[in-house]
């Protein structure tokens, strides 16, 4: 899991649309709040827009904003951070705690691109807090009260998810509540998610044997190992975490 960059700039149908549609929602709430949950409908056409799943795809790198798989065989979707229509705490709870997020729906800070295992299978409508009494019930509420336990994807300083989460090889480990909360919320510890992992390592540590006997092998083999190990690192590499991890350990120069 790896910091994501949010574009600054809102695609337009989520602009143009959402504004009107969450003003309707607080109103109906505010008016007749069990009358308004029983019928909520919260418009995917508007939030899981193309214009808005192109952007947030591209922002990260076609990845899911969890696991860091890659989107190239799968759909993927468009997943609020916060809950839309209700939430649960932990996996015990059978039914969804009402309401959800309603009034973030068509926020754009609130949602991201992931994979359909990470928000189907694991996440779902999870959502605990380290505090649930200062859980935002309405629009009237702030959440920046709350200390969500899942990590924000776009988490800076010292929510940065790269300074809760880490790889031992290819499985993840945690360095606080928060990073533990991530891996068990999203299923980042799946056997899935950890063998693909461990072929990247296995990728790895032949580019690394190159260079370790380097007149066993032509400059354009060496060239072309050193240039894999630079380029699994990068943000838009799959699983990149995992390399920096791996490789942080080795003194291995790629220029």
């Amino acid at each position: 899991m790896i910091r994501i960059i949010r574009p600054a700039v809102i695609p337009k149908k989520l602009k143009n649309d959402g504004p009107g549609l969450t003003k309707a929602n607080n109103k109906a709430f505010h008016d007749d709040a069990a009358k308004f949950l029983k019928d909520l409908k919260i418009k995917t056409a508007v939030y899981g827009a193309k214009s808005v799943k192109k952007a947030l795809k591209k922002a990260q790198h076609n990845k899911c904003c969890f696991c860091e798989k890659e989107q190239v065989d799968e759909y993927g979707a468009v997943e609020h951070f916060r809950p839309k229509k209700g939430y649960k705490i932990d996996r015990k709870q059978k039914k969804m705690t009402k309401p959800g997020y309603f009034w973030l729906a068509y926020d754009w800070s609130n949602l991201f691109f992931v994979c359909g295992r990470c928000n189907t299978s694991f996440k779902g409508n999870l959502f605990p807090l380290k505090d649930d009494l200062k859980r935002a019930k309405s629009h009237k509420d702030n959440v920046a009260d709350e200390v969500p336990l899942l990590l924000d994807p776009t988490g800076s300083g010292v929510m940065d998810p790269e300074s809760h989460i880490y790889f031992k090889d290819q499985f993840v480990m945690y360095h606080s509540e928060f990073g533990q909360a991530t891996i068990d919320i999203c299923g980042l510890d799946r056997d899935e998610l950890n063998n693909k992992r461990a072929k990247l390592i296995k990728d790895i540590e032949a580019r690394i044997w190159i260079l370790s006997a380097q007149d066993s092998h032509t400059p354009l083999q060496v060239q072309s190992a050193k240039n894999y190990l630079r380029n699994c690192q990068t943000e838009s590499a799959e699983f990149s975490s995992v390399a920096k991890n791996y490789l942080s350990q080795f003194n291995i120069v790629t220029t």
